[in-house]
């Protein structure tokens, strides 16, 4: 709040910028005996003595407050919760009560200050809450009752009325309003700080009504008077000259300006949220035109930032959102531009209840209605997918359990493979005699298979004679012609064989075929350079599948396995 000082109205108004943060006054408070004699006009004196001291301004404000109660003050119980309010600045609710109640009995009083003096601090406190039509109509209520003979506080309610106009975004009312005040203040040689945010309130209404050449004159005048004056109010100007430098495409002038100043702003006028993130706003546009998106979005991310973290909604935040859209839109980002678009909303909703006729004052790129469409438009894009990426993934995950399964067996069928290589190559036995011929004193009784015992006999010697010569290696060898070189019948020795050797008689030739071979390829490496194909005729077969399938009938590994192990070894 601006103020002049004029008489005790204005020291109290001066109190309302302490920042004083302890308990307010509660109805048990009781006077102490050494201020039991004050009156209170004494205590007010007390107060303004101590401004600068919180706890004790806390102090004699809650003792004012209870004098007035025991005396049945009606000035000084206005008073009272007047000071009162500024027991907590935080707690906006209970400041507004107090005030409430120091409007409440000081409304019929003949006071040139009370309930003036209440409605103005109950606007500034509905202003820092957010309710901008409550606080303009307070402001106007203040302006109606002050006597325009008492010109510094009347001036100072415009003034207020013209800030409150200029966030709102009623630029040429807000102009309208500097212009008057300034004159005023000219006239009267009334110049500091008050003068000062006189002029920068008028610069941005000029800059925000496009007028670039009337808010940079009044900009560079703000600059040389403040840098005497008040430090923090010369970054305010530097920051808007540094926006006025932007909208004359005068980026470099422009970035240097707004980004020396920024800073300390925040630090020290970290209440002038307007101007920091109008601010932000600028350096996003401006490292976009030199196509630093990153710092464009870190700018922006900044006016987010005052978002989430503060109360604060305005028109430079609306168009920080619409860019943010923009830019995850250009990327296809649609979870992004969906987040943003909420928060949209959520600003728009509050310019709209606290600002009054706003759609009429501001440029929307993106309305209510194509706000809605789009929403609606990325809420069934985005559940589209959620559909589409739940498919995929269930997909995915059948086609990795596929493959564990797959790899799995893989693995164990290697490991089978390894271990049946090891059996081969290392029997348990010395010499591994694949088909032991049963002993015939242990063998079935002849008369069971109805051969004579010397028929028997003769028969296996023959087999023994065929196993060693190898005559199981010609090819197209059958019962029949194997039965015709023994000198005996099919029926012998296909009952023999399969008897005292244990095997049809197709698995006894594959048997012996394999033992053999297995032997042929550990010991001679140039039969293992060999093709499947070619081992398969050496040793009788008429193709490859047909041994393949023979070897590993009896092994559990494939030959080419068997030979590529081999290899490995050797």
């Amino acid at each position: 709040m601006k103020t002049h000082q004029i008489h005790h109205s204005t020291i109290l108004i001066g109190i309302f910028l302490l920042l004083i943060t302890t308990t307010g006054y509660t109805q048990k408070f009781i006077i102490p005996d050494s201020l039991q004699e004050k009156t209170i006009d004494d205590i007010e004196e007390l107060i303004r003595k101590y401004s600068s001291d919180s706890i004790k301004v806390v102090f004699f404000s809650n003792t004012l407050l209870a004098k007035a109660k025991q005396e049945f003050d009606t000035l000084g119980l206005a008073k009272g919760y007047f000071q009162v309010s500024f027991n907590d600045l935080k707690n906006l609710p209970k400041r507004i009560a107090y005030l409430d109640s120091s409007i409440a009995v000081s409304n019929t009083l003949s006071s040139k200050t009370y309930p003036v003096l209440s409605y103005i601090n109950r606007a500034g406190t509905y202003k820092q809450s957010g309710n901008y039509n409550k606080a303009l109509d307070d402001y106007l209520i203040a302006l109606s009752l002050t006597d325009k003979d008492n010109n510094n506080l009347y001036y100072d309610i415009k003034h207020n009325i013209g800030i409150l106009k200029l966030e709102i975004g009623e630029y040429k009312e807000a102009k309208d309003i500097f212009i008057d005040v300034l004159a005023y203040e000219d006239e009267n040689n009334i110049n500091g700080s008050e003068h000062l945010t006189t002029v920068l309130g008028l610069t941005n209404a000029y800059r925000n009504l496009n007028q670039i050449d009337s808010a940079s004159y009044y900009t560079k005048a703000g600059i040389k008077e403040s840098i005497r004056d008040s430090l923090n109010i010369y970054h305010l100007f530097v920051l808007t000259e540094g926006i006025n430098l932007y909208s004359s495409k005068q980026y470099k002038a422009s970035f240097d300006s707004i980004n020396k100043s920024i800073s300390f702003i925040e630090k020290y006028e970290s209440h002038n949220m307007g101007v920091i993130v109008d601010g932000y706003l600028h350096l996003s546009k401006i490292y976009k035109e030199q196509g630093d998106t990153e710092m464009s979005l870190k700018s922006l991310r900044k006016i987010d930032w005052y978002y989430e973290n503060t109360n604060y909604r305005s028109i430079e935040m609306r168009k920080g959102y619409e860019l943010l859209i923009d830019h995850y839109k250009s990327i296809d980002d649609k979870n992004k531009q969906l987040y943003y678009i909420n928060k949209l909303f959520d600003v728009d909703s509050t310019l709209n209840i606290n600002y009054k006729n706003l759609n009429k004052k501001i440029t929307k790129e993106y309305d209510t209605p194509q706000l809605l469409e789009e929403k609606q438009n990325l809420i069934t894009v985005l559940e589209q997918k959620e559909k589409t990426a739940t498919i995929k993934f269930s997909i995915a995950v059948l086609i990795v359990i596929i493959l564990i399964i797959f790899f799995t067996g893989v693995y164990y069928k290697n490991l089978q493979y390894k271990k049946r290589y090891k059996e081969i190559m290392h029997p348990k036995n010395e010499k591994e005699i694949i088909d032991n011929p049963v002993s015939i004193k242990n063998a079935s009784d002849p008369k069971t298979i109805e051969i004579p015992d010397d028929i028997v006999t003769g028969i296996l010697e023959r087999l023994t004679l065929f196993e060693e010569k190898k005559g199981f290696l010609s090819r197209n060898i059958t019962i029949a012609s194997l039965a015709k070189k023994l000198n005996t019948n099919s029926k012998y020795l296909s009952k023999i064989i399969n008897i005292y050797k244990q095997k049809r008689f197709s698995l006894y030739i594959n048997h012996l075929r394999v033992t053999y071979v297995i032997d042929k390829l550990k010991e001679d490496p140039k039969f293992r350079l060999y093709s499947i194909k070619a081992i398969a005729r050496e040793i009788g077969y008429n193709n490859d599948r047909a041994f393949s399938k023979a070897f590993y009938q009896k092994t559990g590994v494939y030959p080419s396995y068997f030979i590529k192990q081999l290899e490995k070894e050797k």
